[in-house]
């Protein structure tokens, strides 16, 4: 299921892109979702890789029974620069679950900071099911957006 979505960061264009780029942001980002002492990053130029084996009590009732063993989340996103916009490829994949996310975004000054346009897609392959879990999801990706800005503000006046 497609999705679009904004957010502003009160950071510039470089700030945030480092921010991103930082092993560190991405384990508070994705931290709680993960089971402590299982995550890995490496950068690479413009690219970060994260992962990290989820915590089996956030998977719901009604999903377990499709997932076989544990779950390992592996985020991939590669930040290239054209001129003073910033774009990125990001990626979401679970091994173990029918799950995926993939977008794509622009990283643009702003007077406040910079604000970075999302667009991308959520896929649950699950019979029956699937459809739902990816619109619950979109549902939801306001809320996720304003803690990633909190998040993120937080971070980036802590790294000035």
């Amino acid at each position: 299921m497609e999705f679009t979505q904004s957010v502003t960061y009160p950071g510039t264009v470089d700030e945030v892109v480092a921010m991103f780029l930082s092993p560190g942001y991405q384990e508070r980002r994705f931290g709680s979702f993960l089971v402590p002492g299982s995550t890995t990053a490496s950068v690479e130029g413009g690219r970060i890789t994260f992962s990290g084996d989820v915590r089996p009590e956030l998977i719901p009732a009604a999903a377990s029974r499709f997932v076989k063993g544990s779950l390992r989340a592996t985020f991939v996103e590669e930040w290239k620069r054209d001129e003073a916009v910033a774009r990125s490829r990001s990626t979401l994949t679970v091994e173990g679950a029918p799950v995926s996310f993939d977008a794509a975004s622009a990283l643009s000054p702003a007077d406040d900071g910079c604000t970075r346009a999302v667009k991308g897609n959520v896929s649950v392959r699950i019979p029956l099911f699937g459809g739902r879990i990816e619109r619950e999801a979109v549902a939801h990706a306001g809320t996720v957006i304003e803690h990633e800005r909190e998040l993120a503000a937080a971070w980036l006046a802590e790294h000035r």
